[in-house]
């Protein structure tokens, strides 16, 4: 369990998380200002080891979890949760994601909504870790 602990915990982890969605929030939003509709190859490339992170956290945490430990505060299962829900999203509306034939406009999922979307992640994990390590 300790072992699992130093995994879910990791500042590192948690600063790769937050700064990759950074970046591919700029990088969606410089491509939106381009006028971009799309994304490269390499765009998706990045945001799917970023959300392999978050797996590797939000498992870590899950077991932890189901292992009878507690956060200082339940809060930080509030924002696991909507963590683990982001990266669903960013992985089921790339091109090709399993989510992307459910959108009536598949263009909507173009940069901008992209730029938003790990924007919005970056945010929700570093309340997630601020939360599970202060406790506020």
């Amino acid at each position: 369990m300790a072992a699992l602990l130093t995994v879910h915990a990791s500042r590192y982890l948690a600063v790769a998380v937050i700064v990759g969605n950074a970046a591919l929030a700029l990088w969606a939003f410089r491509a939106h200002v381009g006028g971009r509709r799309t994304l490269g190859a390499a765009f998706w490339t990045v945001l799917l080891a970023v959300a392999a992170l978050t797996v590797v956290q939000a498992a870590s945490g899950a077991v932890l979890a189901l292992g009878g430990a507690r956060p200082r505060t339940a809060l930080h299962f509030l924002y696991g949760g909507l963590v683990v829900a982001g990266a669903v999203a960013q992985v089921g509306l790339r091109p090709g994601g399993f989510l992307r034939p459910a959108l009536h406009n598949p263009g909507a999922a173009g940069p901008s909504a992209f730029a938003l979307l790990c924007l919005t992640q970056a945010a929700l994990v570093g309340r997630a870790f601020t939360t599970g390590a202060w406790g506020r």
